[in-house]
């Protein structure tokens, strides 16, 4: 191929041979999941409809680097129970920038973050114990673990997937549906922030 550089004639045809090779081919490195358009807007919807509100402690705002704009007085999220009893939640920055996310269980600890608007990863930070202190985690960690999460919302929200409400009072849920969760997983919002 470098040999057909060398000739003008051929370099239009190696540089389109390179380029198919590069629009055709998977790439080489993994790609992250991400919530469809579709699911978030689903998503969003059952923040806005059935969420309840919360209030991020001070601790978790820190070592994410939230900002009191994005969180103050408090912010709407939609939460669910899964079928092990971990809590995973999802509530909309107040500014605007992006969301704030979490799980928690007490095999798993606690982790949150945050990511843009576009779902992007800005930070992330877990403790071993469900209240324990927060340890800022590495971004391709951080990643992995996000990536894990969205999967999870993903099942959850996919129309093709098992449960087609998981928000529905705990009477209404189907069987085998997840539950929603505990409504403030920190503090109520009429308590203070640690």
């Amino acid at each position: 191929m470098i040999a057909s550089f060398r000739n003008a004639g051929h370099r239009r045809g190696a540089l389109l041979t390179l380029l198919a090779c590069a629009l055709l081919c998977p790439p080489a490195w993994p790609v992250g999941f991400v919530l469809t358009q579709d699911e978030l807007m689903r998503l969003l919807k059952v923040v806005d409809q059935r969420g309840s509100r919360t209030t991020i402690p001070r601790s978790v705002a820190t070592v994410l680097q939230l900002k009191s704009d994005q969180l103050e007085p408090d912010v709407k999220q939609a939460a669910y129970l899964d079928d092990q009893g971990n809590r995973h939640g999802f509530a909309k920055l107040n500014d605007g920038s992006g969301f704030f996310m979490f799980s928690s269980g007490a095999a798993l600890g606690q982790t949150v973050y945050v990511v843009d608007k576009d779902l992007h990863l800005i930070k992330a930070a877990r403790s071993l114990l469900v209240n324990g202190p927060l340890i800022p985690l590495p971004e391709a960690e951080g990643q992995k673990e996000l990536d894990q999460e969205f999967g999870r919302w993903s099942k959850l929200l996919s129309p093709g997937g098992q449960v087609v409400n998981p928000f529905k009072p705990p009477g209404a849920a189907s069987p085998g549906a997840p539950v929603p969760a505990e409504p403030y997983p920190f503090k109520k919002p009429d308590q203070k922030s640690l």
